[in-house]
């Protein structure tokens, strides 16, 4: 046999069937060599290359497209002890009885899975729809499981495509409240609340000794408390909470439920001006002679018989507390822009820039305001309008004092085509100058004249910077008091990171949902939503995506993580996700334990990884427990390092402001304060960011917006001069 007919064979058995294929290759595989004795050398070798390519092209699956598979679980989250439905599309396959469709199931960052077999459910056009079931096992673990689509070759089982789908999590959500129901929805101070309460065991076994509560509307992790405290915050409870035992004793039957009935709960009073201490946020307090009426919400907590372990809470309805016969101004809740429409502003935002600052015949390039002593700025500018016959423009820089720190006079060159006048112009800032704000003037003629109708001007801030930063924050939201000095460190083209502790997924959960009652499913989606607000709100001050690292660990779970849950063989379970490893998909971690230990060991990886040279976080004496325990565990995972010899033990750690301090042991730390000097254009992009966190009062935030004189021009934090010492202090 010629070569050139032996190829002719191998390319007709390319077409046959896969019955004659399969029979052609028993013959000729036992043959081979037969087959091409009469080859010598390296045609021999073509020869058979040649051969064994036309069967492994013949045993390739016959599709019409490439083949693919989409989908996902029904839900983004399941309860241990139900059943996953997970549903997919397959595409491409032009005979789709030949192939089987699996579904694997892992725990996240573990290297084992559960292959669920995906049964076919008829076509739709090109379309084939399988729909697979995994029974959760009631003891399995809590937090994210992945998916990953797999279709084989019936015959031969070879994988022919395989793709990763979104995961899901488990949660172990052992009871919830499932209605809470007021007498009434206008209340007069002092009028008694009625309340009705139903609760359901969503577990196989009796629950009880529950203790059912009723207080003014609060987090039970922010709220302040009364008199001395310890560092694990056994305290009194404050009065400001007007908390009430609606009962002490609980028993809830397996798969059951119980109603506590219409009962009195609590006592209407105005509550703002004390919101704020035990919400962290709320209304300022009003001075009228009579009280405009508000807008107010409940707290109903159930709590296990000890009061140690919270595990649900909901808000009540909104109810309206007034004086009677007061029925004005109609007040609004925190869903709307503004309490009362009498607080209306309607002049500010006609004229955010003040008089002189912007002008149409000179515009002064803003995108970079922020510098370090020893830059060059590089003062850019266009020139729309014909100068005087002094052909010149005057530029002064003035420190706060008013005081000239630089002057230039520069005659540009007008564009004939468009009338306009590019400036580029340098000031080497001298590497002595002193921190603060400046601004630049500009005019046509000297000296500067709002006479010549050029006068143009814009603020300039110079800070010292480290040759990196890290920014640690209890919640998303919390960067936002760094933003100035993230924001000089991105115009320094510095590197910066923000690691985020918690997923924030109870802060203002129901609000978001509408009122409806936050379950561990909507919670983790509340979670999502923060962490994507964060980023946008970063990328709006220059930090982008990949400078952000998330944890994943539950909105106020971090004190009894810290105190009571040492070990990752003992992680807590939190309030809302109920679970007790971190259940969201791109963390730094998967699955990250809910355990003090297993959280430390995580902020040491990315601090070694990272090497900051300045790390930024919140106070220690902070009366919101994830904030003041933020800081708990990043000093501590420093201090390790620093035993360890992984740390420079000259890092810059700094500490925001203490927004609170409550009544617990106070960090033993001294502090110097470490001012961040902000130009108007960053405070601007500062008050914008705000409006980001649109779940977090950012519509407050853009009803109240400040004019660009009324903005803060420093950041105010704190240095911990002796964060090497003290280890231990709060164990």
């Amino acid at each position: 046999m010629s070569l050139e007919s032996f190829s002719r064979v191998s390319i007709l058995l390319s077409f046959l069937t896969s019955e004659l294929r399969s029979s052609c290759f028993e013959l000729l595989a036992s043959d081979l060599l037969l087959l091409t004795s009469t080859f010598e050398g390296p045609v021999r070798i073509t020869a058979c290359l040649s051969l064994v390519a036309a069967f492994l092209f013949a045993s390739a699956p016959s599709v019409s497209g490439a083949i693919s598979m989409q989908g996902a679980s029904t839900e983004p989250g399941y309860n241990a002890g139900s059943v996953a439905i997970i549903r997919a599309r397959l595409t491409g396959a032009a005979d789709p009885d030949r192939y089987d469709a699996f579904a694997d199931v892992g725990y996240a960052g573990s290297k084992t899975s559960s292959a669920i077999v995906l049964t076919h459910g008829g076509a739709t056009g090109a379309e084939v729809a399988y729909e697979g079931r995994w029974p959760i096992p009631a003891d399995a673990a809590t937090g994210l499981y992945t998916v990953a689509f797999r279709v084989e070759d019936h015959s031969s089982h070879n994988a022919v495509a395989s793709v990763k789908a979104p995961g899901f999590f488990v949660y172990k959500k052992l009871l919830r409240i499932t209605n809470v129901s007021l007498d009434k929805t206008f209340y007069a101070p002092g009028d008694r609340i009625g309340c009705e309460i139903r609760i359901e065991n969503l577990t196989g076994h009796e629950i009880k000794g529950l203790r059912v509560e009723f207080s003014n509307e609060n987090y039970p992790w922010i709220s302040t408390f009364a008199g001395e405290a310890n560092a694990a915050d056994k305290m009194a409870v404050s009065p400001s909470l007007g908390l009430l035992v609606l009962r002490e004793s609980l028993d809830l039957p397996a798969h059951g439920q119980a109603t506590l009935p219409m009962q009195p709960a609590g006592t209407a009073a105005f509550l703002q001006g004390s919101q704020v201490a035990i919400m962290g946020a709320g209304g300022p307090a009003r001075h009228a002679q009579v009280a405009p009426p508000e807008a107010d919400r409940y707290t109903i907590a159930v709590w296990d018989h000890d009061r140690k372990n919270l595990l649900d809470m909901q808000f009540s309805p909104q109810v309206i507390v007034r004086e009677p016969g007061r029925v004005l101004p109609k007040p609004y809740s925190r869903n709307f822009t503004h309490p009362y429409n009498e607080e209306i502003d309607f002049s500010k935002y006609r004229e955010f820039y003040p008089p002189g600052h912007a002008s149409p015949m000179i515009s002064l390039d803003e995108s970079h305001t922020l510098y370090t002593p020893g830059d060059d700025f590089e003062l850019k500018a266009k020139i729309r309008a014909p100068l005087p016959e002094s052909g010149g423009l005057h530029f002064e820089i003035r420190d706060e004092q008013v005081r000239e720190v630089w002057t230039s006079d520069v005659v540009p060159a007008m564009d004939k085509k468009s009338g306009v006048m590019d400036l580029a112009h340098a000031w080497s800032i001298p590497a002595s100058i002193k921190p603060g704000v400046y601004t630049l003037v500009a005019a046509a003629g000297a000296p500067p004249s709002v006479a010549n109708g050029l006068v143009g001007s814009m603020e300039l801030a110079i800070n010292k910077l480290p040759a990196s930063l890290m920014v640690f924050c209890p919640h998303e939201d919390d960067e936002h008091p760094w933003a100035g000095l993230m924001r000089a460190m991105v115009e320094a083209g510095r590197p910066v990171r923000v690691v985020f502790y918690t997923g924030g997924d109870v802060g203002e959960c129901e609000r978001y949902f509408d009122g409806h009652p936050c379950d561990p499913v909507r919670a983790r989606e509340f979670g999502t939503v923060r962490m994507e607000e964060s980023t946008e709100a970063l990328e709006h001050i220059g930090v982008k995506r990949d400078q952000d690292i998330f944890l994943g660990l539950p909105d106020g779970g971090s004190g009894e993580i810290w105190f009571r849950h040492l070990q990752a063989t003992n992680p807590f379970l939190s309030i809302y996700l109920a679970v007790d490893h971190a259940p969201y998909e791109h963390l730094f971690e998967p699955n990250l334990p809910y355990a003090r230990d297993a959280v430390v060991d995580a902020v040491k990886r990315v601090i070694t990884e990272f090497r900051p040279a300045m790390i930024a976080v919140s106070h220690p004496d902070e009366r919101h427990v994830d904030h003041r325990t933020a800081n708990w565990f990043t000093l501590k995972a420093c201090q390790e390092l620093l035993r360890e010899g992984r740390i420079d033990p000259g890092t810059v750690v700094l500490a925001d402001q203490a927004y609170g301090s409550g009544g617990f042991k106070a960090a033993p730390y001294q502090y110097e304060k470490y001012v961040v000097y902000l130009s108007g254009e960053a405070a601007a992009l500062k008050q914008e960011m705000g409006w980001l966190y649109q779940s977090q009062d950012g519509n407050l935030e853009e009803g109240s917006k400040r004019t660009y004189s009324e903005l803060p021009r420093q950041e105010l934090h704190y240095r911990i001069t002796d964060w090497q010492q003290h280890e231990g202090w709060n164990e």
